[in-house]
């Protein structure tokens, strides 16, 4: 799906809707499952490196939170 195919322009006005219409809690969801769509819509071989960066930052992220600062320097526990 390219920005300027009809695809698009449908997929676009679908989800914004559904993005306002949905209680804030689930609208993350629904904006990663459509930025999957997307790319696979382009290339399905994609959903593999999209999967593995979704799965690196949310660990990272995971860890930096359990970080602690301490004197303008990061302790991270392993």
């Amino acid at each position: 799906m390219l920005f300027n195919s009809f695809a698009y322009i449908l997929f676009l006005p679908v989800v914004f809707i559904i993005y306002w219409i949905l209680p804030h809690k689930y609208r993350w969801g629904l904006l990663l499952i459509a930025s999957y769509y997307f790319y696979m819509s382009w290339n399905p071989q994609y959903i593999i490196l999209i999967f593995g960066t979704t799965a690196i930052s949310y660990f990272a992220a995971l860890e930096i939170e359990k970080a602690e600062v301490r004197g303008g320097v990061i302790n991270v526990h392993f």
